[in-house]
């Protein structure tokens, strides 16, 4: 049961991360200067399915920039 859930979260942290990618690139930024500064945010971000940590850091990410939308 705990291993469904962990699996759920990490399945929702990479839907947030693709979701995250195609924001920031929609926003209408067009310096590459800001576009790799946001790539290497992301990539900071990587996530494993039991790294619960970059989960929840992914999850207030996402908030932060699309809102609770899912």
């Amino acid at each position: 049961m705990a291993e469904d859930k962990q699996n759920a979260a990490y399945e929702n942290a990479l839907r947030q991360l693709d979701e995250l990618i195609a924001h920031l690139r929609s926003s209408g930024e067009v310096s590459c200067a800001v576009a790799e500064q946001e790539d290497l945010m992301l990539i900071r971000l990587a996530v494993r399915p039991n790294d619960e940590k970059a989960i929840a850091d992914i999850d207030r990410f996402y908030r932060r920039h699309l809102g609770d939308g899912k």
